[in-house]
C-alpha cells in the first residue's frame, strides 16, 4: 500500500497523459462515416435496362474507386423517385460520390431533379473510440506502475523507515 502511496502522482499523470493522448488519437484517427441518401425526381419514367445500365456504370466508375459497394441506387417505378444510397464513406467521398453519379444521370441523358429529399446520417464509430481511449488509459496506468518501480530514490523520513527499516533523528 506504501507503494502507492507514494507514487499516486505519478501514475496519475501518466494515467492522464495518456489518456489525452488516447482521446487525440480517437479523434483523428477513428473519424466518422456517414450514410448518404438523396432522392431524384425523374421527368420520365426508367426502363429496366436504363436502370439496370445505371446500377452498372454506377458500380464501374463509383464503386470500383472506393474498392467496396459504398453506392447503390433503387428506383420506384410508381413515384418516377430514383434513390441515391450511399453506405459508411466520408464526407469528401459522398460529395464525390453525388458528383459522379450527376453525372452519370447527365451523361444518360436523364432529365431528373436533385434534392428532392436528402438525409445524411453520421456514424460516429463509439466503440472503436471507447476501446481506444479505454486502452491508452491502461497503459498509462502501466507505465505510472513501471516509472514507479523504478523510483526507489530515498526523499522522506518514511522512505528512510520503509526502505532501510531504520529510524531516523530529526528530519531527514
Amino acid at each position: 500500500m506504501y507503494f502507492f502511496k507514494r507514487n499516486f502522482k505519478t501514475i496519475i499523470l501518466y494515467i492522464l497523459a495518456m489518456g489525452i493522448i488516447g482521446t487525440m488519437i480517437a479523434y483523428f484517427m477513428a473519424g466518422n462515416t456517414y450514410d448518404y441518401e438523396e432522392y431524384y425526381s425523374l421527368s420520365e419514367p426508367l426502363s429496366t435496362t436504363q436502370e439496370d445500365e445505371l446500377a452498372i456504370k454506377l458500380n464501374q466508375e463509383v464503386n470500383a474507386e472506393l474498392g467496396e459497394r459504398a453506392a447503390s441506387i433503387q428506383y420506384s417505378p410508381e413515384s418516377q423517385y430514383l434513390s441515391l444510397d450511399v453506405e459508411s464513406v466520408s464526407e469528401d467521398e459522398v460529395s464525390n460520390i453525388k458528383n459522379q453519379f450527376d453525372a452519370l444521370l447527365d451523361d444518360s441523358g436523364i432529365g431528373y431533379e436533385e434534392g428532392v429529399n436528402i438525409t445524411i446520417d453520421a456514424n460516429s464509430d463509439i466503440v472503436m473510440k471507447v476501446i481506444i481511449i479505454a486502452a491508452s488509459v491502461i497503459l498509462g496506468f502501466i507505465f505510472g506502475i513501471i516509472q514507479g518501480i523504478r523510483n526507489r530514490r530515498i526523499l522522506s523520513d518514511e522512505d528512510v523507515k520503509y526502505y532501510l527499516d531504520e529510524k531516523t533523528v530529526g528530519t531527514f
